[in-house]
């Protein structure tokens, strides 16, 4: 067998590896590319110390379909510094009649040099090198270097992998910043329900929501969390309160129907929308939220009202079309949205309204007065023909 061996702390891992992977396995003709997470990185820590159990999860769902590839948990079974020599001696037991091939990017090709022993590294292993796009630096001449100083087998592969960086990743997710394109999809709906990257004060927050609703339940609110973080860079609103109102949007809906009506205060009898007008009272009461943005987002993010404020479309609208809806017209309703929040939420409203009509469900008062809210806003902010 043909082996390729990509190593690194994957925290988390992103689209790029994932093309490093591909790129090495498909030019090289290798029968197996194993993803390993490193347990204890050599040369540096496992930022905000991500289990390496989250991260071998992440590794498994990001080659999820994909030929020819293993995510490994030897390193992090083997425990102790993940030195790759180490990992090599393992792999020629585990696979003594194999060759086995490390695969690095640019960044690291002229680093070769300060890994732990590496005459012996290069002596057990090929290295396939994946440039990156947009960077040139000159990698036909280290390896030749590591040819030279080392006997290196090293062989420059010709297509390149995107320049993605797991460091940004983190500080996105950590200020409440969209990371979309970044992460292949599952992994970041994975990473959202994880919390591994967000604050203390967020996880806290967000495992007490996970307590409290039901699986199916907790995977669209951390999908509303996906859309939330997108949508206040579109519509340039605070991503951190998004994040916060779109996690706890729903944290009433798994109360039962009875409890749900009393916190509500609603007199309608209009059961669907209850969770909404109590999920204010209950991010108020049980989960310390005191930011009247926030719960006023989270009472009109299924009605909608009078006087709504962008922050409150941004709550609504993420709700609606976050990425693991699939209701008829979910897809219209995502290519819709653009900068003018306004022109959305009179289609969004109008929508909404229909679905519930064609499912014989009363709509709320609240709605009609929504959408008079925004048509009622269209017809300030049109120019009137001047009569000549």
């Amino acid at each position: 067998m043909r082996i390729g061996l990509l190593g690194g702390t994957f925290n988390p891992i992103h689209r790029a590896h994932v093309q490093m992977a591909r790129i090495a396995r498909d030019e090289a003709a290798l029968d197996l590319v194993l993803l390993m997470p490193a347990a204890d990185p050599p040369h540096k820590r496992v930022d905000g110390e991500v289990p390496a159990s989250v991260r071998l999860r992440l590794t498994q769902l990001t080659i999820l379909g994909e030929a020819r590839m293993e995510a490994s948990d030897l390193e992090i079974l083997r425990g102790g510094k993940s030195y790759t020599l180490f990992t090599l001696h393992e792999l020629q037991n585990r696979y003594p009649e194999s060759s086995i091939s490390i695969i690095i990017g640019s960044d690291m090709l002229s680093d070769l040099p300060n890994w732990y022993h590496p005459e012996e590294v290069l002596a057990i292993a090929d290295v396939l090198c994946v440039p990156r796009v947009g960077i040139d630096q000159d990698d036909e001449k280290t390896a030749q270097m590591l040819r030279e100083r080392y006997g290196a087998r090293v062989c420059l592969l010709s297509a390149k992998a995107d320049v993605i960086s797991s460091t940004d990743i983190r500080k996105r997710l950590f200020a409440g910043l969209s990371v979309e394109g970044m992460l292949p999809d599952f992994v970041e709906q994975a990473v959202y329900e994880s919390g591994a990257y967000f604050p203390q004060e967020v996880r806290a927050l967000q495992e007490k929501c996970r307590a409290a609703l039901s699986p199916k339940r907790y995977h669209h609110v951390c999908g509303t969390m996906r859309a939330a973080a997108e949508l206040a860079a579109l519509w340039r609103q605070d991503a951190q309160k998004a994040r916060i109102a779109a996690l706890l949007h729903d944290c009433a809906k798994c109360l039962d129907p009875l409890t749900q009506e009393v916190l509500s205060g609603d007199e309608t009898g209009i059961a669907p929308v209850h969770h909404a007008f109590a999920g204010a009272v209950v991010a108020k009461m049980e989960y310390g939220i005191t930011d009247e943005a926030v719960l006023g987002a989270i009472r009109r993010h299924t009605t909608g009202d009078w006087g709504m404020t962008d922050f409150d479309a941004l709550i609504f609208t993420a709700d609606l079309i976050e990425p693991t809806r699939s209701f008829s017209g979910v897809e219209e309703d995502r290519v819709r949205i653009t900068e003018d929040i306004d022109a959305y939420m009179r289609y969004a409203l109008w929508h909404v309204a229909q679905l519930v009509e064609e499912k014989g469900r009363q709509a709320h008062p609240a709605s009609a007065r929504a959408i008079e809210w925004y048509e009622q806003k269209n017809r300030r902010q049109t120019p009137q023909t001047e009569l000549s």
